[in-house]
């Protein structure tokens, strides 16, 4: 019953939206399945000679300022906006070499902030170890030994992470 006005708000500017995509959208239909953990070179950098870029990506959202990610080791974020803002920061990882075709990224964990208007924050994300599991060719959940990498930012998008690489042994 109050959609029209939460619409309303938003349009107007009295509240920060704070949504984020669900999906990938694609950027043409020759561009699908488009998805951000698809699974590593299921269809190449350029399927059907196209960008696999998509039209929107999985995690963005719309804001009334604009927030900046730094220091990935303490992921800290700055509102260089004049607006209070609620950001959406998501952690994803990718296992850089497995034994069975994974995919490139999975969101692992996520975390909303409240960011006043020139404000600086620094955000802790736990992500165990657990969440570096995949599928093994069994069937089972393990965690293998190797090389992975955090990835922290506003969304999915590629160019807007920030990447530290870590290990996991024995």
């Amino acid at each position: 019953m109050q959609g029209g006005r939460a619409i309303a708000e938003v349009a107007l500017g009295l509240v920060e939206p704070s949504g984020r995509l669900p999906i990938s959208f694609a950027r043409h239909a020759g561009q699908q399945p488009t998805y951000y953990n698809q699974i590593r070179g299921q269809h190449g950098d350029r399927y059907a000679d196209l960008t696999q870029d998509p039209a929107y990506a999985f995690g963005e959202g719309l804001s009334y300022t604009r927030v900046e990610y730094s220091d990935l080791r303490q992921v800290t974020l700055h509102n260089t906006g004049d607006r209070p803002v609620v950001e959406t920061v998501q952690a994803y990882v990718s296992d850089r070499v497995t034994s069975v075709s994974w995919a490139e990224k999975e969101l692992k964990a996520f975390r909303q902030v409240s960011i006043a208007p020139g404000e600086s924050v620094r955000v802790t994300i736990d992500v165990p170890v657990a969440d570096c599991s995949l599928v093994d060719a069994r069937g089972n959940r393990v965690v293998e030994a190797g090389e992975f990498s955090l990835l922290v930012g506003p969304s999915s998008r590629a160019e807007v992470l920030l990447a530290a690489g870590f290990r996991v042994t024995d």
